[in-house]
């Protein structure tokens, strides 16, 4: 869609989200008046939908000459992105060389739009699917070491509380859907409150390191899309990529072999750095987080085809873990008190309400900063 940077009329062909006020101005005034910041002048736009969550968010790319930049546009408050983003630039990462993330070219707090560097490279999931998998694999290790020298201390707990909850959304989510396959992840969310890895100092995390947001940048990988990020362990962001490579494999039988070699060369980049174990809980916990993917925003009606796979495979990997544990008092037990009680209740029986599962989520928040 081609959109004037001057102001003009309502144009039919741009989405259409009451949510977002950073698209009634792009509408109203064009994207150059809406956001001076970017000095577009009264050159030609193209606007190119990337993503969108209705009443929440979207994300389009945007051509304007010889110049190509994201815009996101945010519902909600994007002031925390929009600081981790010059933390990140401080920090080195916002360069033209090895490991980095999008530059912050302009941030409009009133209007909830951030205009950010376009970062050009293949995601993950692709090259696993065109036959390299160990490159995938070599680019989420180089991004985890590269992140565990981070001292950026942005960003709200993001541990094993935060996956908890997580756990419990999705399994309200399938109930509601298919209630025996809600009871089947209510079984594995249970085992995953009893079973919580101990946890060292929380660093910087991306939240939702789905392969598909690490970029082949030719001499190290690119990272987009933070809007979920926090302080927790790096486990947090290396179970979710093994999650989402697991749910390639099972998406795409063809592309097993490739995600394996992905596993491969990603636990071997990563050897030293993360705990195994720690790692097999968030990536149990990613499995049911992906498999009630769209349930919990509401954005679908029905569990995706492979649901029912994503939750025997957190069941088995959560299993191997267990299994696996040496019989030490104190290793492995519970940590959050009260708040994981709530947790186990709500699961017990029942999906848990909004308003419970808004109150499990801040006591665990709480008893990760204990």
């Amino acid at each position: 869609m081609f959109v004037p940077a001057v102001p003009m009329r309502v144009i039919s062909e741009l989405l259409v989200d009451p949510a977002l006020p950073g698209l009634a101005a792009i509408r109203a005034q064009g994207l150059g008046a809406a956001i001076p910041e970017l000095g577009l002048g009264d050159r030609p736009v193209e606007l190119r939908l990337c993503s969108h969550a209705p009443g929440s968010r979207a994300t389009f790319e945007v051509r304007a000459g010889d110049r190509r930049f994201a815009i996101k546009l945010y519902a909600d408050d994007a002031a925390p992105e929009a600081e981790l983003y010059g933390a990140l630039t401080r920090a080195g990462l916002a360069g033209d060389r090895g490991a980095r993330v999008p530059r912050l070219l302009a941030w409009r707090p009133e209007l909830g739009v951030l205009a950010l560097g376009w970062l050009e490279g293949r995601p993950a999931n692709e090259l696993i699917k065109d036959g390299q998998g160990a490159r995938a694999g070599e680019l989420a290790a180089t991004w985890l070491r590269r992140a565990a020298a981070l001292t950026v201390r942005l960003g709200p707990p993001c541990g094993a509380g935060r996956m908890l909850y997580q756990a419990g959304v999705s399994v309200a989510a399938l109930s509601s859907v298919d209630p025996a396959l809600g009871a089947a992840a209510r079984i594995v969310a249970k085992h995953l409150g009893r079973g919580q890895p101990r946890e060292g100092a929380p660093r910087l995390v991306h939240g939702t390191l789905y392969a598909r947001h690490i970029l082949d940048l030719g001499d190290g990988p690119g990272v987009i899309d933070w809007q979920q990020f926090g302080q927790g362990p790096l486990e947090v962001d290396g179970g979710m990529f093994l999650a989402t490579i697991s749910r390639l494999a099972l998406r795409h039988p063809s592309c097993a072999g490739e995600v394996a070699r992905a596993e491969e060369e990603f636990l071997g980049g990563t050897r030293g750095l993360l705990d195994q174990r720690t790692l097999e809980w968030y990536r149990a916990a990613g499995l049911l987080h992906l498999a009630a993917r769209g349930l919990k925003t509401g954005q679908k009606r029905h569990p995706p085809p492979e649901a029912r796979a994503l939750v025997d495979e957190a069941a088995r990997r959560n299993a191997d873990r267990t299994a696996s544990l040496t019989v030490v008092v104190g290793s492995e037990v519970p940590r959050n008190g009260p708040a994981l009680e709530l947790v186990l209740q709500a699961l017990a029986t029942r999906p848990a309400t909004p308003e419970e599962l808004d109150q499990i989520r801040r006591l665990l928040e709480g008893s990760a900063q204990r």
